[in-house]
Formats: structure tokens, sequence, C-alpha cells
């Protein structure tokens, strides 16, 4: 009788301590690596240490064995039309990571610190755009800090070759820029744009004009609103949407704020002016629902005023504002599949506070052998509608990783 009380009380000690154990046990977290890149990572710390910086101490690389907390299997976004599978090494303790494929590339490292919210992740992917992204307990997160070997930037106030305006945009010739601001060894491994875009300026687009008239009325969110639409106006997602051949005339005095400029000798006038048609109705709607005055719409009314546009031609697109965006899922994949991306920089070194058109891309790449390893380090060139010029230019995207508003045009 005693046997049989002991065993029950350990049977019940079992399931209670079953009962808070992880859904997945140690053994199961742990990736049984059978990748020869992981394998390779594992047995060389010291390739780890001579090159990269990590620890020469500790207990991470016992027995000349790279120690480790579990290998997560996950997305790789480098090439933006075709992920592929990498792997996430979380080195034992808080003795950072590697995220390899099984073509012995390193995309990224850190040499200290831990994630162990990745193992609770819903999902999981890596691009060289954004850094780590994971969606944790319903909120996305990006990782972009990484101790990846990058040729360093000359910096100067003056343009680099291929750029008209210092900073880092204006940019007319992206593969001279990169080699004179980044040096040589990047080439472009992937790259994509817009076929038959129309590029209006914002002169183009302007009633008032500022300094005697050498300056726009700084209505590039109106513009860059107006050169998304109107490229899906030449194909069939616009539905009865007009193109720029259909034209109107716009006389300012009936605007709601004209008395404001036509007092302020600042302004020059142009009235009555002749502009596309779908231009004159963006510009109308965003000053009957917006109060739009010169310099005075922003992007977060941009989603509102696009979708009525949308919306009144029958477009079977949406518009859909994203905050913290990712260069992969929210500006490279729409392009990619034809669709222009509405994108706001706040911190722009050239544009300051600024709204344009991302109409294609340039993905430049530089290798550096480590061992058997081939350290990747990639950059974004944005090609975009800004607004400035009437024909397309480049968005140095690596100074400003900050992607604060895009609007992206979706299927409804």
């Amino acid at each position: 009788m005693n046997l049989i009380l002991i065993l029950a009380v350990a049977v019940l000690i079992v399931l209670m301590c079953y009962q808070y154990l992880p859904v997945n046990s140690p053994d199961t977290l742990k990736y049984q690596h059978d990748v020869v890149t992981v394998e390779y990572v594992l047995d060389n710390p010291d390739i780890l240490i001579e090159n990269l910086g990590f620890s020469s101490y500790g207990t991470w690389n016992e027995g000349n064995k790279v120690n480790y907390d579990y290998i997560l299997p996950i997305e790789l976004y480098a090439d933006p039309t075709d992920p592929k599978q990498a792997y996430f090494i979380d080195i034992v303790g808080e003795n950072g990571y590697l995220i390899v494929d099984a073509e012995n590339n390193l995309y990224q490292y850190q040499v200290s610190g831990d994630y162990p919210q990745l193992l609770d992740a819903e999902n999981v992917f890596f691009s060289p755009y954004d850094g780590l992204v994971y969606k944790y307990k319903g909120k996305q997160h990006m990782v972009t800090g990484s101790m990846q070997i990058i040729l360093p930037q000359r910096e100067r106030l003056s343009a680099y070759v291929g750029q008209r305006s210092p900073g880092d945009g204006d940019i007319y010739q992206p593969q001279s820029y990169v080699a004179d601001r980044y040096g040589a060894g990047y080439e472009v491994v992937y790259a994509y744009s817009l076929r038959n875009f129309t590029y209006a300026t914002q002169g183009d687009t302007s009633i008032y004009f500022r300094g005697s008239g050498s300056r726009s009325e700084g209505n590039c969110t109106l513009t860059a609103m107006y050169n998304a639409l109107n490229y899906v106006s030449f194909t069939n997602l616009g539905g009865s949407m007009p193109t720029s051949r259909n034209i109107t005339q716009v006389d300012a005095k009936k605007d709601a704020f004209y008395a404001k400029y036509s007092s302020d000798r600042t302004y020059v006038i142009v009235t009555p002016k002749v502009l596309p048609e779908l231009y004159a109705n963006i510009r109308a709607y965003a000053i009957s629902a917006h109060g739009y005055e010169v310099e005075a719409l922003t992007q977060l009314e941009v989603e509102d005023v696009m979708n009525h546009m949308l919306t009144e031609y029958g477009s079977t697109l949406k518009a859909k504002n994203y905050y913290s965006a990712s260069y992969y899922q929210q500006v490279l994949q729409p392009v990619s599949h034809d669709l222009p991306v509405l994108n706001n920089v706040t911190k722009s070194s050239t544009y300051g506070s600024h709204s344009m058109v991302v109409t294609g891309y340039q993905v430049y790449a530089s290798c550096t052998d480590i061992g058997d390893l081939h350290l990747l380090n990639y950059l974004l060139m944005l090609q975009v509608a800004d607004g400035w010029s009437s024909d397309a230019r480049y968005y140095d995207a690596n100074l400003n990783k900050d992607l604060e508003i895009v609007t992206v045009l979706e299927t409804k």
C-alpha cells in the first residue's frame, strides 16, 4: 500500500512539473545542424576571434568548438524577389550571434547581446536593408545594429561624384556616387525599375511660387501622390482615373486661402494654371477635407486623400500607411510588383522633411572572405521621383534607416 502511495505521489509530482515545462524542450529548441556552413562556424571559433572580434575567453568556445543556446532557421530576404533560408546561431550566454546561409555567406553578426524572445516570436526574418525583424507578441521589432565590416564612407560638405546636391539625395549616377562615397568593391546585385514612369516636378504642379517665381510652393506631398496615382492611371488597376493627358485650368482666386498669399509679396501666383485633371482633383480634395495650404498637408493625411481618389475612380487598389516600416516588406516588395510607394523622410540631409515616390531600387554588395565564409555587405539605393527633377533620381537609404511613414498601394 505504501509503495502504491509513493508511486502515486511520484506521478503527481511529475505531472505538476510537466505543467510548468516550456512547450519545446531544450533539445527540440536546438536545431539539428546538418548544414555545412553552420558546422563550419561551430568548428572554427578561431575564425570568429581573429577576424570578427569575438572574445577570446569565456565558455562559449570550449574545446575548439562553439557552444550555442539554439540554432533557429529563419527567412532570408537578401534578394528582394526570392526569399531563401538562413540560420540564426545564438552563441551560448550573451556572447552574440551570427546569421549564415547554406552557401557559406555571412550576413550579420554581433559579438555580444542576446535575443531570447526570438524563440517565442511568431515569425523571424533577416534582410540586409532592415536587420533582424521579428514579430513578438503581436508587435513587430527590428534590430538594425550589426558588427559588419563595412568600407568606411567618405564625408564632405560638397556633393559626391554623380550627385547634384550634398547629403543623401539628388543622386543621378548611383554607381559613381557609391564608388566615390563608399569606395571600390561594391557591385549591383539586384535592381528593378517601374517602366514608363512619368516624373512630374513640384514646379510643374505649383500655382504659388516663392522668391520671384524661382521656388515652388512646397507641394511635395501633393506632387508625390499625383506621381504615384498617375502611374496607376495607365495600368488596369486605375479604374476610370484620368491620365496626364487629361488637363484642366485652375483659378487660384477660388482657393480658400488665395487672399492670404496674394497679399504676401514673397509669392508669385500663376493663375489660371493648366494642370493635369488628376492633380487638380487631388488638390481640391486636400483643400476641402484637410484645409490644405502651402506646405501644410501632412503624411498622416495622405492615406485618406489617396483612398478617396482610388475609390472615386473605382480603382482596385487601396492605400495604407505603415509606421516604422520595413524596407523589404513595405518598399522593395511592392515596387518589385510594379506598385509605386510614397516615402516620407524627415531627417534627410538633402531634402529635410520631404515626400517622394519610390520607383525602383539598386542593391549593391561587397564581399570579404573570412576563412571559408563570405561576409556580405549591402547598400540600398532607392530610385525616386523626388519632385525636384523631371527624371529619376536616387536616394541613399543607408544614411537614414528610419522609415517613419510610408504609404503603400495594395490590392483591396
